[in-house]
């Protein structure tokens, strides 16, 4: 599939493989993860300045000094710049959950190998289905539901994943991964706790724990996502009931899901009347930002005089506007289905919400995005929007 690139996935995935972009990747992430950085993009940017000070020099300019172990914060008017200009979206907040944890030391000697970016199956594939009890296949799906990185997967992708977790117990001293292996699977704990542990320059570090009671009750998705090798190693401090999922069946319902829900999303998008001036560069960079939220006929979207922070587009099912008038809830506008919007002047004005909106139909489903996000990417169409009749 060719996208904004103009690059297919395969080119994209050669790229960044040939430029062992994945592995870098990896550990900024784990590197933020650490140290938990107020400001994550200037956290990065210093850490690519102390890890790579002669890649980091602008031709030119002095080569910028290596930042302190504590990244300072940025002086008042880049930081407010960088605000304007950035949004920090939902991802960035839930990105801390993912824990496969610390910096990779940089190893000498040969490259490390990363991964293909995309898996390919045989047309006649299909994932692999262990038998289970139905309270074990309720507990994995609900684990799964509760993983940030799955939230978006449909129901029918979810009790794939279900089906085809595999039941691996432990012991005490078992090692469930090793760093710097390859990455061919990616566990869900029921129960038990394990060590994290990092060599860090030749001295295994224990740096968190994993515990199935816990939230943080799985492990391995970052080798997975990214394409790189384990970058720590996971040690059963107690007897371990896990559940595995292959590397294949993983990337490739994630891999399926994200396109046919970003297909979708820009398909949808196409029919919304008020988006008709965006670009096709636009709108498929607005697909990438919706998030999807679903409700059932009688919640409560949005409340009057609640702060709003979400922009919300009908994508599925149908909604009403109403206000209260002397204590009662009176309805202010027609039903509104798919392609209708609603949310978007608490935004543009940074007011209160003017209006609720309840969900009228069994399923309603919702496309949304955060008030940065609809701020830098909707922003031209703000006299547009201010002109319509219902905007709560």
């Amino acid at each position: 599939m060719a996208t904004t690139t103009g690059l297919s996935q395969e080119e994209m995935n050669e790229y960044l493989q040939s430029k062992n972009v994945n592995p870098l990747f990896v550990q900024i992430v784990e590197a933020m993860l650490i140290e938990q950085p107020e400001n994550p993009k200037t956290f990065i940017f210093q850490y690519l300045q102390k890890k790579f000070p002669e890649d980091c020099v602008m031709e030119g300019a002095a080569a910028p000094a290596a930042p302190a172990e504590t990244p300072a914060e940025p002086a008042e008017e880049a930081k407010g710049a960088d605000e304007d200009d950035y949004s920090a979206t939902e991802d960035e907040d839930e990105m801390g959950e993912m824990e496969e944890f610390v910096p990779i030391v940089k190893p000498k000697g040969r490259k490390t190998s990363v991964m293909a970016g995309v898996v390919k199956v045989e047309a006649d594939w299909k994932p692999p289905v262990f038998e289970k009890t139905e309270a074990q296949s309720k507990m994995l799906e609900a684990r799964v539901k509760g993983i940030f990185f799955m939230k978006h997967l449909g129901q029918k992708d979810i009790d794939t994943l279900v089906a085809a977790f595999e039941l691996k117990p432990y012991k005490v001293d078992d090692i469930l991964m090793t760093q710097g292996a390859e990455g061919d699977c990616f566990f869900v704990l029921e129960s038990g706790k394990t060590d994290v542990i990092v060599d860090i320059e030749g001295t295994p570090t224990t740096v968190a724990e994993k515990d199935g009671e816990g939230e943080n009750n799985f492990v391995g998705e970052l080798a997975l996502l990214y394409n790189a090798p384990r970058s720590a190693t996971i040690k059963a401090t107690t007897e371990v009931t896990s559940w595995s999922l292959d590397r294949t069946t993983f990337k490739t319902i994630m891999q399926e899901s994200a396109t046919s829900a970003n297909d979708k999303h820009r398909a949808f998008l196409d029919k919304v009347p008020i988006l008709n001036s965006l670009s096709d560069m636009e709108k498929m960079q607005l697909a990438d930002a919706l998030k999807v939220k679903v409700y059932k006929s009688g919640d409560l979207i949005i409340k009057e005089g609640d702060d709003g922070d979400d922009f919300f587009i009908v994508e599925e099912g149908e909604v009403v506007c109403t206000k209260n008038k002397g204590g009662a809830e009176v309805e202010v506008s027609p039903q509104l289905g798919a392609g209708n919007f609603f949310g978007e002047l608490a935004l543009l004005n940074d007011d209160k919400r003017q209006a609720s909106v309840k969900a009228t139909t069994p399923e309603v489903e919702c496309l949304t995005i955060d008030r940065k996000t609809f701020k830098r990417m909707l922003g031209p169409l703000e006299e547009i929007l201010k002109g319509q009749e219902y905007s709560p």
